[in-house]
């Protein structure tokens, strides 16, 4: 394809095998053009010849001009060729006067824009499935298009490219000649008030990277513009390859080569200077347990855990700004950030570390008093960040199936030569003060210490008084505290767990179980303390340590008062030793994210106490409860129990649905269950409970099933899930990668013609489409729905306003859930979008459900008044569902009820039922309201519509949800004059 590659210009261009007569070499010189007139004998041809030559990086240029003049239209139009002369003159200059290549590329679209009195002058760039606007130049007066025209599938470029393809350049003399051939196009192009438009390929040998364009030329400037492009392209890939060039050096001096992240020199480039905004938060991370990975699993495990930190720490808190700041540090900064929103994002944070396999020790630090000095935060943030991890290793000991717990204490073995003793020994130090004052007033701690070879302890004062001790003095200690064990099953595991201490030498001893009080009180404890050994290591001298209260919630949860998961575990190890098998149902909570954003944390608290209260109450006898991480639960079958399973499930089921409709949380699947079996010769605790949970997942997505049992096939499922959840984080923090939206039409019931249409979320993974039912769970699990929830309301606005090109009265709706109307800022960012687009908000609907409408009235009442300020209409979604009532047409701020299918699939089965249908319709009408039914599917169901009344039909009988580019096409097909018939709502 290149054959002229290498050869020389008399060759290529004139035939020849050596230099030309004519040739100019010697004669040209910058800042100005040669013309003569050549016969080309290749060509057969009269050209007009302009030469030129320009010094850029380095190197000398020839350029060179051709203009057919056997062409008596050309002939006469041979001032544009001068013009053009004129403008790629002074662009050369542009290129070689600054070493700026955006500087460069922003005043050539300027020159290019006003010498051919353009609208607009831009460069789309192509990365991936898409393509974005990168520069642009506007004519004063002009609203700028670049912000909404990011991340365009090159679907809707597809044309455009296959001519790029061809090395040509894109010509439209009048936008009106692609309304049918090209609907999606045009669709994009009209609103933006393009009339005309030119445009040409920039390519890097092979291959299309981007196109620049310009936007309403005069139609009779078209062609000469097209040319000019074409030939400033290859200049404009130079400039854009030395920009690519800059950002490679600069991410080198600034950026972390490992993870990608911001590296020290970028931190104090960008604050070495006082912080002049009105506020800066710090979060300090530091890898816990680094060292140990390199040492044992090399330097490429470390760089495996820093890599997978990172990620961790970019997932939880959503921004671009992380620096690694060392080895195993990591420095975020939130610039001008209320305190309120900084403790949220520190909080979410936490929360992912405490859900990963790998622990991360967080510190924190925000300030609005000035001067603000970066410095100064993250040495406080660090302090913060210290006690995180000595509290972590202090605390911390390995949770079954979460790697990161298991770490191994070293054995504290004082020297009398350390400047613990030497401070001792060296002040006026009273021991006994010093212990008495570490317990007193604490009812959560109790501390003792004693001689092994004497078996004599001394223990604190309070748990003297609260374990019902005779004195401080107990001999025999380790055996009476073993006789307040409350079960025998748990007193079997502390004899067990201090024979194998002294038998495997151990220095570290530490177990959950209950003891009773003095007063008689059953109370989870967690007893731990170290060992010291003689120099051989075979006798063991002293013993001491601490018992910790059920307040600490890693033993007992103090909101549901059921043990955690440590305690399960030792319970499974047992059986596992002794060959036994254990019953349990696994079971979740659901919906507490929206409970909690809605009704507040502390509401939430309640609901867990008033369930587990009732579940103890009612099946203690049979079941003994355990809570795992989030909202799930194990509940463990007693061995005398003789009620089947599944009656067990329908109990729980039962009582924990009770307590839902008692606190007034309308859930149709309140909890989710899986039956589990557990066999020690088979499968170990800790993985017991990660298939535990993997199960219980599964229940989530799948309501359908009253609960769902161990199979391949649904640990597979499982497995899915899991990776989903790991891919919709990537694809959300990349730009929304493989997310789109389709509408499916609405249509009027008296013509079946499409009149607005609602906006449906899609996301594609492993090549098929995922049901919402199975990623929105996700995305509200993980954090993410806020994020996903704007970018659906941005889609919307920006479809809306493409469709408009078409029929001004076409109107589009789009869902608001829970977890957005409790977002304080999504009115805030609503408002944004509908600036970035310059649109009002008369052609948008918002879809709100009854149960968010009850849920959350403070919100939707400022939500209302958002809408009511843009002329955003608002739709009460799937009236009827089960919990709605004629009230709500008056009590909430609602333009159109959509009722839902499921009162459709009664209306057929008697003409009562159908009669109270209509008089819904009715009641509406009286009220104001426009009437819209969802889920029409059959000609019957369509023809009962139509007699109740309603005013709007959605359904797979007349469309299913459909791409954007179909919508385009149907619309395009429209007469221009039909397309502006008033709207049907």
């Amino acid at each position: 394809e290149q054959e002229y590659v290498h050869k020389k210009c008399y060759e290529v261009l004139q035939g020849a095998d050596r230099p030309c007569e004519f040739c100019n070499n010697s004669c040209l010189n910058e800042k100005k053009f040669i013309s003569w007139v050549h016969k080309n004998l290749v060509m057969n041809k009269n050209f007009l010849i302009k030469d030129s030559k320009f010094f850029y990086e380095g190197r000398n240029y020839r350029i060179e001009i051709a203009v057919d003049i056997d062409d008596d239209i050309v002939a006469k139009k041979s001032y544009m060729y001068t013009k053009n002369e004129i403008v790629i003159n002074e662009c050369l200059q542009y290129i070689v006067s600054t070493t700026d290549p955006d500087e460069s590329l922003h005043a050539i679209l300027a020159c290019i824009g006003r010498s051919f009195r353009c609208d607009r002058a831009y460069i789309f760039e192509l990365h991936g499935s898409c393509a974005s606007n990168t520069y642009e130049w506007c004519r004063e007066g002009v609203h700028p298009q670049k912000d909404i025209l990011q991340e365009m599938s090159l679907g809707s470029l597809r044309w455009w490219l296959d001519i790029f393809e061809e090395k040509k350049g894109v010509l439209i003399k009048d936008i009106e000649e692609i309304r049918t051939s090209h609907p999606t196009s045009y669709a994009i192009l009209k609103p933006q008030d393009i009339r005309t438009l030119a445009a040409a390929p920039l390519r890097m040998g092979d291959r299309v990277i981007g196109f620049i364009g310009v936007d309403n030329p005069d139609r009779d400037r078209l062609y000469h513009i097209s040319a000019l492009l074409q030939v400033l392209g290859y200049f404009m890939v130079s400039l854009l390859r030395r920009r690519n060039l800059l950002k490679r050096l600069n991410a080198m001096s600034f950026h972390d080569s490992l993870t990608g992240a911001f590296n020290r020199n970028a931190l104090f480039d960008r604050y070495g200077e006082p912080w002049k905004g009105d506020s800066l938060g710090v979060i300090f991370c530091d890898v816990t347990g680094l060292k140990q990975v390199n040492d044992v699993m090399g330097h490429r495990g470390g760089d495996e855990l820093i890599r997978h930190c990172y990620e961790l720490i970019h997932g939880a808190l959503r921004v671009a700004d992380i620096f690694r700041s060392g080895g195993d540090e990591f420095i975020v900064v939130f610039e001008n950030i209320r305190e309120k929103d900084f403790l949220k994002k520190v909080r979410r944070l936490q929360k992912s570390v405490r859900e990963d396999r790998h622990h991360i020790a967080v510190g924190y630090a925000w300030s609005d008093r000035r001067p603000i000095e970066l410095e100064e935060l993250i040495s406080r943030a660090d302090t913060v960040m210290y006690h995180d991890k000595r509290r972590y290793y202090a605390l911390n000991r390995r949770v079954p199936g979460v790697e990161r717990r298991g770490v191994e204490r070293e054995g504290i073995s004082p020297r009398p030569d350390s400047t613990f003793y030497q401070f001792i020994n060296s002040t006026y130090c009273d021991i006994e003060m010093f212990f008495n004052s570490i317990a007193m007033q604490n009812t959560t701690s109790y501390f003792y210490f004693g001689d092994m070879q004497k078996d004599i302890f001394y223990i604190s004062d309070n748990m003297r008084d609260e374990f019902g001790f005779a004195g401080n003095i107990v001999p025999g200690f380790l055996q009476d505290w073993g006789r307040r064990i409350v079960t025998g099953r748990e007193r079997e595991l502390y004899r067990q767990e201090h024979d194998s201490m002294i038998r495997e030498k151990r220095e570290f001893h530490d177990l959950r179980y209950r003891v009773r009080t003095a007063d008689g009180r059953s109370v989870w404890v967690r007893y731990y303390g170290l060992m010291k050994w003689s120099k051989d290591r075979s006798v063991p001298l002293f013993f001491s340590g601490r018992v910790t209260h059920q307040d600490e919630n890693f033993v007992v949860d103090p909101i549901s008062n059921f043990p955690r998961e440590g305690i399960l575990f030792r319970i499974l190890d047992e059986a596992r030793k002794n060959g036994s098998a254990i019953s349990a149902i696994g079971f979740s909570l659901n919906n507490f994210v929206e409970i909690n954003s809605t009704r507040g944390r502390a509401c939430g608290d309640n609901l867990i106490r008033s369930i587990s209260r009732e579940l103890v109450e009612e099946l203690a006898d049979k079941l003994t409860f355990y809570r795992l991480e989030g909202m799930r639960f194990i509940a463990v079958i007693d061995s005398l129990c003789h009620d089947g399973k599944k009656e067990l499930v329908e109990k729980i089921r039962g009582l924990v649905a009770a307590r839902y409709s008692i606190f007034g949380v309308p859930i149709q699947e309140p909890c989710s269950f899986a039956l589990l079996e557990y066999r020690g010769e088979v499968i170990m605790p800790e993985d017991f409970l990660e298939r535990a949970v993997s199960l219980i997942r599964i229940a989530k997505h799948e309501p359908q099933q009253d609960y769902v049992e161990y199979s391949r096939s649904n640990i597979e499922k499982s497995k899915r899930l899991s990776n989903m959840a790991l891919a919709l984080n990537h694809d959300v923090l990349h730009g929304m990668n493989n997310f789109r939206v389709v509408v499916q039409p609405i249509v009027a019931a008296d013509t079946g013609k499409m009149v607005g249409g609602e906006t449906l979320l899609r996301w594609r993974f492993e090549g098929e489409d995922i049901p919402p039912a199975t990623f929105i769970p996700l995305l509200e699990k993980n954090s993410m729905i806020h994020a996903v929830g704007r970018w659906v309301f941005d889609q919307a606005v920006c479809t809306c306003l493409r469709i408009r090109a078409y029929r001004d009265s076409f109107y589009l709706s789009f869902n608001v859930s829970l977890h957005q109307m409790a977002d304080e800022h999504f009115p805030e960012a609503m408002e944004q979008t509908l600036t970035k687009y310059n649109l009002d908000g008369s052609q948008l609907v918002a879809e709100v459900t009854e149960s968010c409408m009850d849920a959350d009235t403070e919100n939707l009442r400022r939500f209302a008044d958002m809408c009511n300020k843009k002329g955003i209409r608002i739709a009460l979604d799937d009236f009827g569902s089960g919990y709605s009532s004629f009230r709500m047409l008056l009590q909430y701020p609602t333009d159109i009820i959509k009722i839902d299918r499921s009162i459709l699939e009664e209306m057929t089965a008697s003409d009562e039922k159908m009669n109270f249908i209509s008089s819904i319709v009715y009641a509406c009408h009286k009220f104001g309201k426009k009437v819209c039914m969802e889920g029409v599917e059959t000609m019957e169901q369509n023809r009962l519509i139509k007699d109740s009344g309603c005013d709007m039909i959605q359904g797979f009988y007349y469309h299913y949800p459909l791409e954007l580019e179909r919508i385009y096409q149907i619309l395009s097909m429209e007469a221009p004059a039909a397309a502006e018939a008033p709207a049907a709502v």
